[in-house]
């Protein structure tokens, strides 16, 4: 391989490399192929199945015992394809909150730390369930019970009724 600033050959080793790329501060990879050129010091790295890497990276995030550092609140969102405004809409926040939990100008709640490592877990939603529902909840209106009708399916489960007997409040 030739390096793309000056020609020169490249030489490739196997390395541990620090994954700054994640935008997380402590991420390190074992064995890593780095190609290093020797005319200029451009470096070079080949990271396989990056999608599996920052699936693994995630899970291994939502397991932590403490709270989310504003580092992996960012990684998390950005895992999940939203943009700020989009993870606001679905925690029922405002783009600036997320701006401030990411930022750590403000800690996220409690609650929020939750949702949030729910929406990664959920990540492929269930059936016709979207976590896109999130967005959609009125939180203006006073909350009222919900009238659900259930029936037995051919199978022998259950799923709601149709028509007058499933109302959503």
């Amino acid at each position: 391989m030739k390096c793309i600033s000056c020609g020169t050959a490249m030489k490739t080793k196997r390395e541990n490399y620090h994954y700054v790329e994640s935008g997380l501060p402590h991420v390190s990879l074992e064995s890593i192929d780095v190609s290093r050129c020797a005319g200029c010091g451009e470096s070079e790295v080949a990271i396989p199945a990056i999608e599996d890497l920052h699936r693994v990276i995630a899970e291994s995030l939502i397991q932590k015992r403490s709270r989310l550092a504003p580092a992996e609140i960012r990684f998390l969102r950005k895992y999940l394809g939203w943009s700020g405004t989009d993870f606001a809409k679905r925690a029922g926040t405002t783009p600036e909150t997320v701006s401030r939990w990411e930022t750590g100008a403000s800690p996220m709640g409690g609650a929020s730390d939750r949702l949030l490592r729910l929406l990664v877990v959920t990540k492929t939603p269930v059936n016709d369930y979207s976590v896109d529902a999130l967005a959609e909840i009125e939180v203006d209106r006073s909350p009222r019970p919900m009238r659900l009708g259930l029936t037995r399916d051919r199978k022998g489960g259950w799923r709601p009724r149709s028509g007058r007997d499933f109302v959503t409040a």
